[in-house]
């Protein structure tokens, strides 16, 4: 979301949501708290009155008599803002949340008129499908109540296994441990398909006394407590992400390898993160692939059927035509 897209998410949603802290709102557009500071004293500037609560139960509002005037953003950022509200659909973390959606019904309802017809104009022309083939996206189990107690700052018992705590209990297999969740991060996957990928909970263990990157997923169990997360001021969850992203690199570092591909398959299937090495005169193509672990690997090559051979390295090969022969082996 560009800067002006978030002024004006930031209006709507005090307008539509009452009283909010910065906390509240930089959870909601996935930017830290100091970016929320900055974006009030830019509505501010542009004269928009926003005022500030101090306290228990307080944070930033607008007048109730206050509406918001769409001259504060351009034709192109009101189209792209309400667009992208209708491209996320119901396959972003706040699915159950439908207030930010009734928020952009109401910022569309106050757009002129030519606005208006521009954005019908585009819904009817531009679609974007973001849904797999034959197949529907299934969140992680737990997500829904995980989401709720980050949003409410609530703390966790969590089942899960014992990876990331191995320095202080290791070789427990699966064990609760108390956390408290401080955001949620979803990182993308190279896919065919959009929206693929895996969230993590980023959590400060209360056992071992410090913050540790938890895949969703791998969560079996939830228990949520109304007892509320020690404030850690100095926590930023971009930071963090930054450098939990380069540990895990490093512990699961990318496979890669080559592929000799068909013309057939260069132009329709290749998909991810591909790179051309050589051309042939036929329109095949000698290509390098990498792929996130084994499994992804062998699921891409096998993927491509008869129009792809594996080249190198040898244990990809092998693991692709052990795969490969295992299934032959089933229809059999």
């Amino acid at each position: 979301m560009q800067k002006t897209e978030r002024l004006v998410a930031i209006t709507v949603l005090l307008q539509a949501r009452g009283k909010m802290t910065a906390q509240r709102l930089s959870n909601i557009l996935g930017v830290s708290t100091r970016t929320i500071y900055r974006d009030i004293i830019t509505l501010s500037l542009a004269h928009v009155p926003v005022s500030m609560e101090y306290g228990p139960g307080g944070g930033y509002y607008l007048p109730d008599d206050y509406h918001l005037e769409s001259a504060i953003f351009t034709r192109e950022e009101a189209i792209s803002l309400i667009l992208s509200a209708d491209i996320s659909g119901n396959h972003n973390l706040f699915a159950g949340d439908t207030d930010l959606h009734h928020a952009l019904v109401k910022l569309e309802a106050v757009l002129p008129e030519e606005y208006r017809i521009d954005v019908m104009a585009a819904r009817e022309h531009i679609l974007v499908d973001t849904s797999a083939w034959c197949n529907k996206t299934q969140e992680p189990t737990h997500l829904e109540t995980i989401r709720a107690a980050v949003l409410n700052s609530y703390q966790l018992d969590v089942l899960f296994s014992d990876t990331s705590c191995c320095q202080v209990h290791p070789g427990a297999g699966m064990l609760w441990r108390r956390i408290e969740p401080h955001g949620l991060v979803f990182k993308g996957l190279s896919r065919r398909h959009a929206r693929v990928g895996r969230w993590y909970l980023v959590a400060f263990c209360q056992r071992c006394r410090s913050f540790h990157t938890l895949r969703v997923s791998d969560i079996e169990q939830v228990y949520v407590h109304e007892e509320t997360i020690t404030p850690r001021p100095n926590f930023d969850l971009h930071d963090y992400w930054r450098e939990a992203r380069k540990q895990l690199e490093k512990l699961k570092p990318p496979i890669i390898f080559k592929l000799h591909v068909k013309a057939v398959a260069r132009y329709s299937t290749l998909h991810g993160d591909v790179t051309i090495l050589k051309e042939e005169p036929d329109g095949s193509a000698i290509v390098q692939v990498n792929a996130e672990s084994m499994d992804d690997a062998i699921s891409y090559a096998l993927g491509l059927g008869a129009d792809a051979t594996v080249l190198d390295p040898p244990h990809v090969r092998m693991a692709v035509a052990q795969t490969a022969q295992a299934i032959t082996k089933i229809y059999s």
